[in-house]
């Protein structure tokens, strides 16, 4: 796996000039990534009679939308096999979703005719991180779109990763928030989602956001007839993967230096403190709009899994829609996944921080990870 390579400008080339300049007051920013910042300031500079124009196209038309089916929010981890699900659920052609565009310039979605054709010129054909297909208008998570739009975003983590435990506490427990702060961050997610709708033309509203995971209040405060489908995977396989994934991530997207043990110990800590979230909050949901799934069994038994979200979670007709189900997955055989050689010690550690979630569901040590002695 290569680092993920942009070009010289920040992702909030996709922020308004009032968000890009409360976000970079959250942290510290080194002086290498003065230029950087500079380069992305001027790219703001020039789209921001965009961004007025996007407030009067959809001005009226967000104001008149309403949701006619509850939005489905897909919960996990990072590395969690959330992607590979929500890529699969949006082949529906009922389902609406935040597109890969959306997700870096969603103050552009009016004058997508001109950035969106800039950034396919730019963007990777894979996810450099799993490689995952990757395209303007394939489905995203919104996370990045939300940090472009407010600065109370957990994704300001990849500008100021010091910072990840007040940022975890203000985006995602909205602790420290005034009232107003608190009422705009739930008007401006909402007015993402609606975008998204209207963008896509979508039926039915697929999320996939890992934040999520732990905003489960919120998320039935905005929508209280929400579905939920939380996937789990190996905490092993999960904590290695994503510690790869932000060590790759983090160089490429931060305005300060970092190092490999920092982003350690913070993947630790996150999922932690994620998941006992999850654990506490779940019990909001109301009965029968929670499913959970077990990665590995996805992984073996796609259809099967999709099936069972269809008839337990949705209660729509599989059958309608199966034939494009088998034709995916079909194409989607043969991904390989990494195998990781760890040292017994560090094992050892990995298995003494993880111990809870891996006896809450019922995981060994993962066959894609060899114990050196």
């Amino acid at each position: 796996m290569g680092q993920f390579r942009i070009p010289p400008v920040s992702p909030l080339l996709g922020s308004t000039l009032l968000n890009f300049f409360r976000v970079i007051r959250k942290g510290h920013i080194d002086p290498g990534y003065f230029f950087k910042l500079f380069l992305t300031f001027l790219i703001i500079v020039i789209a921001t009679p965009f961004h007025l124009w996007e407030k009067i196209w959809f001005g009226k038309k967000l104001k008149r939308y309403n949701f006619s089916k509850p939005p489905v929010f897909i919960l996990g981890h990072w590395r969690s096999g959330t992607t590979l699900l929500h890529t699969s659920l949006c082949k529906d052609p009922e389902a609406g979703y935040v597109t890969t565009y959306q997700s870096v310039f969603p103050n552009n979605l009016a004058s997508k005719w001109l950035f969106k054709p800039l950034m396919a010129m730019k963007m990777p054909r894979r996810r450099p991180s799993d490689n995952m297909p990757l395209h303007t208008d394939y489905p995203q998570e919104d996370e990045l779109a939300f940090s472009n739009c407010q600065p109370y975003a957990y994704y300001t983590l990849f500008y100021f990763p010091d910072r990840y435990k007040t940022i975890y506490d203000q985006s995602v427990c909205h602790k420290g928030l005034s009232p107003e702060e608190k009422e705009r961050w739930f008007a401006t997610y909402r007015d993402l989602l609606k975008k998204a709708m209207l963008n896509t033309g979508g039926k039915q509203l697929i999320v996939k956001n890992p934040v999520n995971t732990a905003r489960i209040k919120q998320i039935i405060k905005l929508f209280p007839d929400a579905k939920f489908l939380y996937i789990y995977r190996n905490p092993v396989s999960t904590f290695l993967s994503s510690r790869l994934f932000f060590r790759y991530l983090l160089p490429s997207l931060a305005l300060q230096k970092t190092n490999d043990q920092a982003i350690e110990e913070m993947v630790f800590e996150v999922y932690t403190r994620m998941i006992n979230d999850y654990l506490h909050q779940k019990d909001l949901i109301p009965p029968g709009n929670l499913l959970e799934i077990r990665y590995e069994e996805f992984e073996k038994h796609p259809e099967k899994c999709i099936k069972t979200i269809y008839e337990q979670l949705l209660q729509k007709d599989f059958d309608a829609v199966q034939d494009l189900f088998s034709t995916f997955f079909t194409s989607a055989r043969g991904y390989i996944k990494n195998l990781y050689e760890i040292d017994r010690e560090v094992m050892d550690k990995i298995i003494t921080r993880l111990k809870k979630f891996m006896d809450l569901y019922h995981y060994d040590l993962p066959e894609e990870v060899i114990v050196k002695e």
